[in-house]
């Protein structure tokens, strides 16, 4: 789930890094802790529910610092390229800028 470079740029220059905040990483390292009990679960999985609270929860953490360090013009521009990417990409990328582990590294997709 490769994403182009034009998108990188142009995510760059809305200086997405600033997007990086503890907040995200928590959110970020939230959803890499229930990927891993997913897994250890493998047929009956109790954790549905904490999934998707999970994903919600770094859209908030992204959305909300976007929204608090960004002008209204700048949030609508780069809304219009972060909505083109599906969650996963967007948090394949989020990891990336944050220097956490790849979060599709030796797992099957779902």
């Amino acid at each position: 789930m490769e994403m182009s470079e034009y998108m990188d740029t142009v995510l760059r220059l809305f200086n997405i890094d600033q997007l990086i905040t503890p907040r995200v990483v928590k959110a970020l390292q939230r959803q890499e802790q229930i990927d891993d009990l997913f897994e250890w679960y493998e047929f009956l999985n109790p954790l549905p529910a904490f999934k998707e609270l999970a994903a919600h929860e770094l859209k908030q953490a992204v959305e909300s610092t976007a929204l608090a360090q960004m002008s209204d013009a700048e949030y609508a521009g780069f809304r219009q390229y972060w909505d083109r990417l599906d969650p996963a990409q967007q948090r394949q990328y989020l990891c990336e800028r944050a220097g956490l582990p790849d979060p599709e590294h030796d797992r099957d997709p779902q």
